[in-house]
């Protein structure tokens, strides 16, 4: 075990080092009480009280802000209760007076074993916690996060446009929302197979996230569509928003196993309306209207709910074109 005594008085500090070298410890000395970054090389920190640069207590002071946690043992020639408490609450392990006899010498190493395995068990104790937080962490992550393209899941959406409809009614903020289609996708997975399928959905999950600006919320709707929830945001807005989206993938080159594809969106888009659409399922029937309407006049374009749309049929399977494959 490597010890470092930190202590203005030399004869003491001497005392203790022979004390403990005889338990087979390397023992070093300093007379400087000022924490630095090599503090954490040492398994144990023997440190005096009273320094004329500075106190036991400012030097446990500030190894708590530079997150040293080497185990300290206070010596002081002065027994106080005020300066124990203080020091164990600042994370000192023991606090030991020093005795004219030198009694505390032999404390001193049973003193340190016992610290030391309190310092073991609470280190272990930090560690587990931490561990448990990273599973916490990752167990709400996949609650929330579709699996597989790394956004949002249905289940967030849903519970997010609540949300964000429960704010526009209380605020009379805009809102819209948008669902989002890769065109002719069937074809990717017929002719290239699931795998290949599914990393095209990841790139383009990729693409919708870093298009997006922070506050927007891009999940993964079912399958082969999106859903973009645009809080505080005007239609034109959204439809801008949309439009660079929809760009963006019309422009992008994917490459399956060495050939070049060009994909499309098509885009189905709609906002609050406390008249017409007031609930989730009213907006999303909404936007899966204008998306099919988006369909229906060739795809690779965004549409915007009408009013006029409502009562129509949903999207019909229509026959395929040949995947624009270069």
């Amino acid at each position: 075990m490597k010890i470092l005594i930190i202590d203005d008085n030399a004869h003491h500090a001497e005392l203790a080092a022979c004390r403990l070298e005889q338990e087979g410890w390397k023992i070093e000395i300093s007379d400087d009480p000022i924490p630095r970054e090599s503090f954490h090389h040492f398994d144990f920190i023997i440190l005096d009280f009273s320094m004329p640069r500075a106190s036991g207590i400012d030097v446990l002071k500030k190894m708590k802000e530079m997150e040293i946690r080497t185990p300290v043992i206070l010596m002081t020639g002065h027994g106080n209760e005020i300066i124990a408490s203080d020091a164990i609450k600042l994370g000192a392990y023991d606090y030991l007076v020093k005795d004219t006899q030198l009694v505390y010498l032999e404390r001193l190493p049973n003193v340190i074993r016992e610290a030391r395995s309190k310092h073991e068990l609470l280190e272990t104790n930090r560690f587990l916690i931490q561990e448990l937080q990273k599973a916490n962490d990752q167990l709400q992550k996949l609650t929330f996060t579709d699996e597989m393209t790394d956004i949002y899941n249905y289940r967030f959406l849903m519970n997010q446009l609540g949300t964000e409809i429960s704010r526009v009614e209380r605020y009379k903020k805009p809102l819209c929302l948008c669902l989002i289609d890769i065109d002719f996708f069937k074809q990717i997975n017929d002719r290239y197979g699931h795998p290949t399928g599914d990393a095209t959905l990841r790139k383009i999950a990729n693409i919708l996230k870093e298009t997006t600006r922070a506050v927007d919320f891009v999940g993964r709707y079912a399958g082969d569509e999106f859903l973009i929830i645009f809080p505080d945001t005007h239609l034109e807005d959204a439809k801008r928003l949309c439009e660079r989206i929809r760009q963006k993938v019309s422009d992008e080159k994917f490459y399956v196993k060495n050939q070049l594809v060009r994909l499309s969106l098509s885009i189905g888009l709609t906002s609050y309306s406390a008249a017409e659409r007031k609930t989730s399922d009213s907006m999303i029937e909404a936007a899966d209207m204008a998306l099919y309407k988006a369909k229906e006049k060739g795809r690779n374009r965004v549409e915007v709910f009408q009013t006029g749309l409502a009562g129509q049929s949903k999207r019909k399977p229509s026959s395929l074109p040949s995947l624009n494959a270069h």
